[in-house]
């Protein structure tokens, strides 16, 4: 396994790099967080304009035909501000879900739109607090002609107020069927969580018509089907992760060099330096892990354990990064104008996206040791 960079990715990751700084600069984003405004429209535009939504999306679909690694080049680099908005769920896990579960008529009519940034996505799939299953779907879809009835709420929708579509899971008589709703509908309400988190929201639907054609799904097997489409993507999301870890350690190690106390750098205190070691070996599970991922994904090896696992480490090693950078920091770092502010309310936004780490451990442990297969 060869995780070095081609001189053509060296070069990717520097372009976004310089994307990043100038169009998501780290004494900025606080503001963003403190005002609630996280999507940030000229920013999605001109990524989309780069070919950064879609980027994973074949050719012949209107995407850029990256590889994985590739993507987790760019999610790495846009973890690092943290560049916050829909950039993840309308570039890399909507399409991807769509080409997985929709009909070949749905997706020349949505994916090539959703790389050219004409369409932007909120994805809401299970609706439990902590577990992520399709028993917790709680949404209710009553059959309407060839169309359906919502009825009920998507909890913990990350990005709803920025989107356009949201692409949804819903438990019809029937069982579950896909969704591609339209989020400008009457009697759809969007409300935002209060509280230490960022860009989440209650998706209220109070009999809300979906045509027919905006059914992506009623097959037996679309959740099984969406939870295979959903994997390629989470290794992408991990390196997003990976790039925040990675910032948050170089501003607490710039820190511990810079803070002063009793006449000598605070990086000389043995209690200091256990925080910056704990922060260290956190950060490098998440990134070793997410990029073995990323290069069992593309180089065609069985990559289902590896993709649980990433996702569950990186989850807990970005909150726990940030845990360990807040002790270091103290009092300076809880200031809302503060760069690892914004770090630290997206690591427990993204803690259980998707699936906690409890969930993903399980979800590594069945693709490890099959049911089946237990002698």
């Amino acid at each position: 396994m060869d995780l070095r960079f081609s001189e053509e990715q060296l070069m990717l990751q520097d372009v976004v790099a310089r994307f990043v700084q100038q169009k998501a600069p780290e004494n900025e984003v606080p503001r963003w967080f403190q005002s609630g405004e996280t999507h940030r429209p000229d920013l999605f535009r001109q990524a989309a304009d780069t070919g950064w939504i879609g980027m994973c999306v074949p050719e012949s679909l209107g995407g850029g035909g990256f590889a994985t690694m590739d993507a987790g080049i760019v999610f790495e680099q846009f973890g690092r501000s943290p560049v916050p908005g829909p950039l993840f769920t309308s570039a890399v896990l909507a399409p991807r879900l769509l080409e997985g579960i929709a009909s070949h008529d749905q997706q020349a009519r949505f994916i090539p739109a959703t790389c050219k940034g004409e369409i932007v996505w909120a994805v809401a799939l299970s609706d439990g607090a902590r577990r992520f299953s399709e028993n917790d779907i709680t949404l209710r879809a009553a059959e309407a002609g060839s169309g359906v009835v919502l009825t009920g709420k998507k909890q913990f929708v990350l990005d709803a107020s920025a989107a356009d579509r949201l692409l949804c899971a819903a438990r019809s008589a029937q069982g579950t069927i896909f969704l591609a709703v339209d989020l400008g509908v009457d009697g759809l309400r969007i409300t935002p969580h209060e509280g230490f988190l960022s860009s989440l929201y209650d998706v209220e639907f109070d009999n809300v018509e979906v045509d027919g054609l905006d059914v992506i799904s009623r097959s037996s097997s679309c959740w099984s089907d969406a939870e295979t489409a959903l994997e390629i993507t989470l290794p992408i999301l991990s390196a997003y992760k990976v790039g925040a870890c990675q910032r948050v350690f170089e501003m607490t190690v710039d820190y511990t060099n810079e803070r002063v106390v009793f006449g000598q750098p605070i990086g000389r205190f043995q209690r200091v330096q256990d925080h910056v070691v704990e922060l260290t070996n956190h950060m490098d599970a998440a990134r070793w892990l997410t990029y073995e991922a990323l290069w069992k994904v593309d180089s065609g090896r069985d990559y289902k354990a590896a993709v649980h696992e990433a996702k569950a480490v990186a989850s807990e090693s970005y909150y726990q990064v940030c845990n360990y950078a807040n002790m270091v920091f103290a009092g300076p770092g809880t200031a809302l104008d503060h760069p690892l502010v914004p770090h630290t309310v997206t690591s427990r936004t993204l803690y259980q996206f998707l699936g906690d780490p409890n969930y993903h451990r399980g979800k590594m442990m069945d693709a490890l040791f099959p049911v089946g297969n237990i002698s």
